[in-house]
């Protein structure tokens, strides 16, 4: 019906015509064509809406994919870049970028204190990289960062993220893990929404 409409419409017949052709009230002939108008206006909108690539702001994120994978994406802006590769007295267009994964598994991570880590080198146009072959079970951090002259620079660091283990519990075991350290509060905790109200 929308389409018939819609053709009778576009040979510039009255609305009062097109409601007598379709057997419609002239009310809903003008309903049918708001709707319309009102939905190709929102396609136009959603069309030109489109996710920006980069937010101009320096944040690095861990996602878990499965028990031996993770995710990891990041950005970092030109200004944080070039500063870093200044202090390095380098080119940053030369200098190869990378992550280090670091197993912090029940560690309260101070930045040297990992059970280990692992170097994974990236393409200079990467903001983003799968980690595979991690252990199920583990806790893991990650920092982006340069490799020059035989060290590594960290420049931004995740948020820790662990992976689920890939086996059934045992007889008598929790399904979840077991908290950390109850000496200190999990984050929400100590958390309050009035806080974050200002004036």
């Amino acid at each position: 019906m929308l389409e018939r409409i819609l053709q009778l419409r576009s040979q510039s017949m009255p609305i009062a015509q097109i409601a007598k052709e379709c057997g419609l009230t002239v009310g809903q002939v003008k309903y049918q064509l708001r709707k319309t108008k009102r939905l190709s206006s929102i396609e136009r909108e959603n069309q030109s809406r489109k996710l920006p690539s980069f937010y101009a702001r320096d944040r690095m994120k861990l996602m878990v994919q499965g028990p031996s994978v993770l995710y990891v994406y990041w950005e970092i802006t030109w200004a944080r870049m070039r500063m870093v590769a200044s202090y390095l007295q380098a080119d940053y267009r030369q200098i190869q970028k990378g992550i280090r994964l670091y197993d912090v598994t029940d560690r309260l991570f101070d930045g040297a204190n990992a059970h280990h880590y692992r170097d994974v080198t990236v393409s200079d146009e990467a903001s983003s990289w799968y980690i595979y072959d991690v252990q199920p079970g583990r806790t893991y951090i990650v920092d982006f960062g340069l490799f020059h002259d035989g060290r590594f620079c960290p420049i931004l660091r995740s948020e820790p993220a662990a992976t689920p283990r890939n086996q059934r519990a045992g007889w008598g075991e929790p399904l979840i893990e077991p908290a950390g350290d109850t000496r200190y509060p999990a984050w929400f905790e100590n958390f309050s929404s009035y806080s974050l109200y200002t004036k």
